[in-house]
């Protein structure tokens, strides 16, 4: 056959794209999006996760002072607007604590913005908020000791008679552990109040401190007895009877200052 003249009817039907076309089609496959429900709430979760992670990067270039400035702005707005009680409003300041990494210090903003005279009160309400930052964590629990110090300079005369008792309510409420408050009693500081005050507060928390060593001191003499008595039993054909042993009377602290008659 004679070779195909230059308009053969074959090449018009399909003729070739021009290379920009070929383009264009690819930009348009590239920016067709998904707009289903899932796909736009996973496209807003990327734009939100990395909005908090330039915010971390921000935060990270801060000073501990700016990072603590800023945590105390972020609690006080949520204490103006009634958004600090409950799970979700505890939850949420640790993780603003955590994000700025002041958590251990953080305790003392919070005792600084939610306590004064009426401490006894306040504590019980805000417990959990305290809760979730103590826990396990003796750094904040001395930082909370210290903010509470700052607390008493600011109210002497109401607070100074009541330290026992206040502390006592910490311990009874789970906040601040035994071993905390023994090695803050054993040792006077100046890093949060002046050195007579911080005297004075460790003579009137006296009482407290020395019904907890006892309490502490029972309980291992008590678990000693339980070891012997085991040992006996299994010895001897008639078990001997636990000896009763009777636990510190907490009347060391004067009933005056029990955290329930703060008022």
């Amino acid at each position: 056959g004679s070779p195909k003249s230059d308009d053969d009817p074959a090449d018009s039907v399909n003729p070739p794209l021009p290379k920009q076309a070929e383009v264009n089609e690819e930009e348009d496959a590239e920016w067709t999006m998904d707009c289903s429900e899932e796909a736009v709430r996973a496209r807003l979760q990327d734009l939100t996760d990395g909005a908090k992670n330039l915010t971390l990067s921000e935060d990270a270039d801060k000073t501990e002072k700016e990072r603590m400035d800023i945590f105390y702005t972020e609690v006080k707005k949520k204490l103006e607007t009634n958004n600090l009680e409950g799970a979700q409003a505890a939850k949420e300041v640790l993780a603003a604590a955590e994000r700025l990494d002041v958590k251990s210090k953080a305790p003392l903003v919070l005792a600084e913005l939610l306590f004064d005279e009426k401490i006894h009160i306040q504590i019980k309400k805000f417990r959990y908020l305290f809760l979730r930052f103590s826990h396990n964590d003796t750094k904040a629990q001395k930082a909370l000791i210290g903010g509470i110090e700052q607390i008493i300079a600011l109210h002497k005369d109401s607070l100074l008679p009541k330290v026992p008792a206040l502390l006592k309510l910490l311990y009874d409420t789970d906040i601040l552990e035994e071993k905390v408050l023994l090695d803050w009693g054993a040792k006077v500081s100046k890093k949060y109040v002046p050195k007579d005050l911080s005297t004075e507060i460790h003579q009137r928390a006296e009482p407290f401190l020395t019904w907890l060593k006892e309490a502490e001191e029972e309980d291992e003499s008590s678990e000693e007895d339980d070891l012997e008595i085991e040992y006996n039993d299994r010895v001897q054909p008639t078990p001997q009877k636990p000896v009763a042993v009777n636990k510190p009377v907490a009347a060391s602290v004067p009933a005056e200052e029990e955290g329930d008659d703060l008022d």
